[in-house]
């Protein structure tokens, strides 16, 4: 059955917008650091996205923890890594795999989690706050000695 134009509001097909959306992409979901640590602690893979000499200075501690950036630093300012999804690949061939995404603050990972989901891999969570927030909880960290208490 056809509807006429002239029946529909205008405004309509943006009331299906929201929709159209969540059908397309996987929703992200976002986990706060105590719900991360047990993940970790319960075998997930801390995927840290910030820049290398931020995971340097300090980190979680995690026995499976791998450093991708997502963005990088370069002369004009801090860009997009455009070989992330490469290089994520590269190390987690099985989409599968479960992985808790984490940065400084919890922008980055918040990115870098929705371009997974949307790279088609299915057990990746956000960890909503950051380092920042899981060295304010006193989890373990792994830091040069200097930079310990922060």
């Amino acid at each position: 059955m056809a509807v006429s134009r002239t029946l529909l509001p205008r405004w309509s097909p943006l009331v299906l917008l929201p929709f159209v959306f969540c059908i397309s992409a996987a929703k992200v979901v976002t986990v706060d650091v105590h719900a991360a640590k047990r993940l970790i602690q319960n075998g997930h893979t801390y995927l840290d996205v910030r820049t290398v000499n931020e995971f340097v200075e300090g980190h979680v501690d995690a026995a499976k923890i791998i450093n991708i950036p997502y963005m990088i630093d370069t002369p004009k300012g801090r860009v997009k890594n455009q070989d992330f999804l490469k290089e994520v690949s590269s190390v987690f061939s099985n989409k599968e795999d479960h992985l808790i995404v984490g940065c400084k603050s919890g922008v980055r990972s918040l990115s870098a989690t929705a371009d997974l989901l949307a790279n088609g891999y299915k057990n990746v969570n956000d960890m909503g706050g950051g380092y920042m927030d899981w060295v304010r909880n006193k989890f373990p960290v792994n830091a040069p000695a200097d930079k310990e208490e922060l």
